[in-house]
């Protein structure tokens, strides 16, 4: 009886371990990426001046089409984005999505940057995304666009 309880402990010791293990390398993945955000106002100011950058919608084909910050490209969300990508490397990319808590526009982000090796300083979330934008009533347009 006693080696049997030994041995269960054992086991729970080891199990215990690898659990651990296993836990802390999610935390460090999951936060190895941090994605900068960018205001609405501050992104209307960017476009104003001119300034080298991309806005990326990542909502569905049909969302896009019904309505889309004004020059925005359609990249929809995917679960896993697979190559080569289209997006450039030397504009910042403002990306935005219409989800409560920006979920899909940082799912892109962070995939572009450990996956594609997109320099995370050119790369902004919309604080607010689609509906953010349409509330603050800055430029938006409809139909078929840019993908």
């Amino acid at each position: 009886m006693k080696e049997s309880v030994k041995h269960a402990s054992l086991l729970l010791v080891f199990f215990s371990g690898i659990l651990a293990t296993t836990l802390a390398i999610f935390i460090s993945s999951a936060a190895s990426v941090e994605v900068q955000h960018i205001s609405a106002e501050d992104l209307k100011k960017l476009i104003e001046s001119k300034t080298n950058v991309l806005i990326v919608d990542v909502q569905p084909k049909v969302a896009y089409e019904a309505g889309r910050i004004k020059g925005a490209i359609n990249f929809p969300w995917a679960k896993e984005i697979k190559g080569p990508i289209k997006l450039p490397k030397n504009k910042l990319l403002v990306i935005y999505c219409d989800c409560s808590h920006e979920e899909d526009s940082i799912d892109v982000a962070t995939q572009l940057i450990e996956r594609f090796d997109y320099d995370s300083n050119n790369i902004k979330i919309l604080t607010g995304g689609w509906s953010g934008w349409v509330k603050a009533g800055y430029p938006t347009e409809k139909g078929k666009g840019k993908k």
